[in-house]
């Protein structure tokens, strides 16, 4: 800065450095005044297994909360929640102890009761409270249901297995046997009755056909039909007929139930297998009863679903952003321009890489020692070489981790190492960013001072001091602003732009 001594910038740094040291220190160590944000409510559980102090108290998937205690409450689980001051939740509203996806960790949802319920107030009682049936509860129901299928081949070994089941099915099919004979000598001792009444309905057809010549054409119509239903039913005979028959010569499954013996062979033997399978499930032989029996099918079973909720909660929380800005330096008169690509696996951990054109340049001082040679004589003079990178670009590849409201960050910054840290404020629409780099023994570092301010979705402006303990006289405040996508917002706009 033009007419500020070196003593002045330095102290400005130092302050600036304890300002953002301080405030890192409380939101990190969660120091706060006065009395607790927010106020207390408490429910009571059969069991709060697996909830830990500290777990989030949700409702519709958003953090209204934490678990601030867990005790014991007449022999059930006590757990007192904090709530925030601004969510109002009326007395008839539930609790749950739920898992994050299939194995993951506990926390407590929230569901919202009548709007014209009075509200909960601090140190009340939520009533309704319940666990939901966790997994245990279901592999217990699934031995029951093992238990019952046991249960059951038993009772069909002993119906179906003694000589007086079998005699009794074997009465059965012969009685099936004299019905289907019967059945048989029926059609064929009528079917020249059959015939008849179809050439009787012809017929008549024909004297109803002379009764009335207005309606002629409608009971010409009706014939017709009644023609029709005639030949289907004679077809019907037929198909009867030929089942019949075939019955009778033991074709077909039930002409072999019938005339067979075979067949209830294969019925004991069907019966048999049914008894050997459950006898290898209650043995815990197989896959089946493995997962019955054995408690290590089940926790590989839980891992497995344990890999596959983690992977699809990593996918998920995958973001990639692209940010570009532009900041117009006041001294140089120059713009500086900024492209930045963050890769976000987590929402607390982050990597960037990108490119900046830097028009002020990066200094750099070299000192040659020359010797020179005549008559025998030499003496040394010395030069200096000074070189400025103007306008190049330079490279940005950082690693950042996010605490809270403070993001620090490491690695290089326009090619040279260095630090920075950004504290988020009001929901992130306002970022003060620090950074320092370009360490070198000869000249103070290149320090960055910004503050960034999202007025829209996509925009934001920025203000700052670029340089401000530079030893050649290029501080520089700047203005600008920039643009800020993600993945999400990239894929709208590009399947929502018009097409030619």
């Amino acid at each position: 800065m033009p007419g500020v001594s070196t003593e002045v910038k330095v102290g400005i740094f130092v302050l600036v450095g304890i300002a953002v040291l301080a405030y890192m220190t409380i939101r990190l160590g969660e120091f706060k005044f006065g009395e607790p944000e927010g106020y207390q409510i408490w429910a009571v559980f059969d069991h709060a297994t697996g909830l830990k102090t500290g777990a989030p108290v949700e409702m519709a998937g958003i953090q209204v909360g934490k678990v601030e205690r867990i005790g014991l409450y007449e022999h059930r689980a006590r757990v007192a929640m904090r709530i925030a001051a601004a969510v109002v939740l009326p007395a008839d509203s539930e609790a749950f102890i739920r898992t994050r996806g299939v194995l993951g960790d506990k926390y407590i949802s929230l569901e919202a009761g009548s709007p014209g319920a009075p509200p909960l107030k601090d140190g009340q009682q939520l009533v309704k409270a319940k666990v939901p049936t966790d997994l245990d509860e279901v592999m217990a129901k699934i031995g029951s249901i093992a238990q019952d299928v046991k249960d059951l081949t038993g009772s069909l070994k002993v119906s179906l297995g003694s000589p007086e089941s079998q005699r009794n099915i074997s009465e059965s099919l012969a009685n099936i046997k004299e019905i289907t004979a019967a059945l048989k000598g029926v059609v064929g001792d009528n079917q020249k009755r059959l015939n008849n009444v179809i050439v009787n309905l012809e017929s008549f057809s024909r004297d109803m056909s002379q009764l009335s010549g207005d309606n002629k054409q409608a009971l010409q119509e009706t014939i017709q039909n009644f023609r029709a239903i005639s030949g289907q039913l004679d077809r019907t005979i037929g198909a009867l007929t030929s089942v019949a028959e075939k019955i009778d010569h033991g074709q077909g499954t039930i002409g072999a139930l019938v005339n067979e013996r075979e067949t209830i062979d294969n019925l004991n033997q069907t019966l048999a297998s049914l008894k050997e399978v459950s006898r290898k499930i209650n043995e815990g032989k197989g896959t089946l009863g493995k997962l019955v029996n054995d408690d290590t099918t089940v926790t590989k079973i839980d891992e497995a679903l344990t890999g596959i909720n983690d992977y699809l909660g990593r996918a998920d929380a995958w973001r990639t952003y692209i940010d570009y800005r532009g900041e117009y330096l006041m001294h140089d008169e120059a713009l500086r321009s900024t492209l930045n690509v963050r890769l976000q696996p987590k929402a607390d951990k982050f990597y960037i890489l990108g490119i900046t054109t830097d028009p002020v340049g990066r200094r750099t001082e070299k000192d040659t020692t020359i010797t020179h040679y005549q008559g025998g004589a030499s003496w040394q003079t010395r030069e200096k070489t000074v070189t400025v990178d103007k306008d190049e670009l330079k490279f940005n590849a950082q690693i950042g981790k996010r605490f809270y409201d403070v993001s620090l960050r490491a690695g290089l910054f326009e090619s040279t190492g260095g630090i920075g840290a950004d504290v988020h404020l009001f929901d992130d629409n306002l970022t003060l960013t620090f950074e320092a780099y370009d360490f070198r023994e000869d000249e103070n570092p290149r320090l960055r001072l910004a503050g960034d301010y999202h007025f829209w979705k996509y925009f934001y402006v920025t203000a700052g001091w670029l340089d401000p303990l530079s030893d050649y006289d290029h501080d520089n405040f700047f203005l600008g602003g920039g643009v800020k996508f993600y993945d999400d917002d990239l894929k709208f706009l590009l399947t929502s732009a018009p097409t030619p």
